[in-house]
């Protein structure tokens, strides 16, 4: 062997071992990133914007469908500014969502029902642990409450309670 060819494959080594420590390294000092996942938990409840990569306002009855598989479409009837309208509502009972659309063609998802356990806000609240407090603690004083809820107009967002634990984060877009 020349003395080329082994300065070549000492090179070589020397590259692939130092690719292979990197990982090794940034494990320590790189935190991980809240970013939603489209199937597991946890996922980032993005007030007043959305959650598990559909975005209120934006995203469509398709898109929804491309991210968490197809369900059948539910006819619900919802009450928003004292009139009655009749929503596309499509549930997936067990990721704990729950998404509603206008029925009209552009199927734009309007509000999202977030009721999986351990999903949780960008201010850590969390849905099956966190109490009112918490939630007064990270959002301030409601627009509206109750024993059952925490309304916050501005922001987008019901919070609900059963014996005391958030069991659901209602998101509509912010107004």
């Amino acid at each position: 062997m020349t003395s080329d060819t082994i300065n070549k494959k000492i090179y070589f080594v020397a590259v692939c071992m130092l690719t292979l420590s990197i990982p090794a390294f940034s494990q320590d000092t790189v935190k991980p990133k809240k970013t939603d996942t489209i199937m597991g938990i946890p996922y980032f409840i993005r007030i007043g914007e959305g959650t598990g990569g559909v975005k209120l306002g934006v995203s469509s009855v398709s898109d929804v469908q491309k991210l968490f598989g197809n369900v059948k479409i539910k006819r619900e009837k919802s009450k928003r500014n004292g009139q009655i309208y009749t929503d596309r509502a499509l549930t997936y009972k067990k990721k704990g969502l729950k998404f509603f659309a206008l029925d009209d063609p552009s199927n734009i998802i309007y509000s999202i029902e977030v009721s999986m356990k351990g999903a949780r806000t960008e201010k850590d609240i969390l849905v099956g642990s966190s109490t009112q407090d918490d939630v007064l603690k990270a959002y301030g004083e409601p627009s509206y409450r109750s024993p059952e809820n925490l309304e916050y107009d501005g922001m987008g967002v019901v919070f609900q309670f059963n014996n005391g634990l958030l069991v659901k984060v209602l998101l509509s877009k912010k107004t």
